[in-house]
């Protein structure tokens, strides 16, 4: 049985929970540019010198925000995937697209957030944001690893196509995210995973005619 947390501690998450809150109202009415630990400040009536025992600086704090949002999509990708049927490999990619599209729409703050800024770099919290961004990417490299054990990826024709210094660098990649993947089959990753994220930044960004003008006759799965 764990012990309970002090209430000094609890206090200090409330707060700190406060901080993120105000921040994310700031980020959608202004944008991550113009996000200030002044104004997140003054928002809560604090002193902007207070505001510095929870957070280092706007960078530490957009970090966290970052990293907040990548756990948010890892998440409904995972439950996603889980949900998924395992032996209908394409059907679950589909799940896990339409969930990653779902979420884009219904967290556009978060959405412009982590793809539309790049991401924060340094220290633990750094860390943090590289670790969440790894779980939700996770989720398609099992995608494409469990396609390609099925036999549905032909990654060696793909691989044939891939220059020797592209193998490498491709290998070097799926090395330094545990991923048992051949360069073929990271290559197929890839494609997929910029794909997607092109319509979906498209969508969220309003540069993309309604789907009524598009398809008058069908309706979408929103």
């Amino acid at each position: 049985m764990s012990s309970p947390v002090p209430r000094r501690e609890r206090l200090r998450r409330a707060t700190l929970d406060e901080i993120k809150q105000t921040a994310h109202a700031q980020l959608a009415e202004l944008g991550p540019a113009a996000l200030s630990l002044r104004g997140v400040a003054r928002a809560m009536g604090m002193a902007p010198s207070a505001l510095y025992r929870y957070v280092d600086s706007r960078e530490v704090l957009l970090a966290e925000l970052t990293a907040d949002g990548f756990a948010s999509l890892a998440d409904a990708l995972e439950a996603a995937f889980t949900a998924g049927d395992p032996h209908d490999h394409l059907g679950r990619w589909l799940d896990v697209a339409r969930a990653h599209r779902h979420w884009a729409l219904d967290h556009a703050v978060e959405y412009t957030l982590i793809f539309g800024t790049r991401v924060p770099e340094g220290g633990f919290v750094g860390t943090r944001v590289a670790a969440e961004l790894q779980r939700s990417v996770t989720v398609l490299f099992r995608c494409m690893t469990e396609a390609i054990e099925a036999g549905l990826v032909d990654t060696g024709h793909v691989e044939a196509g891939l220059t020797p210094t592209m193998q490498v660098r491709l290998r070097a990649w799926a090395g330094d995210h545990g991923v048992a993947i051949d360069p073929g089959g990271m290559a197929v990753c890839l494609a997929a995973w910029t794909q997607l994220h092109g319509f979906l930044s498209l969508e969220s960004f309003g540069h993309l005619p309604r789907p009524s003008k598009i398809l008058p006759t069908c309706s979408t799965d929103r």
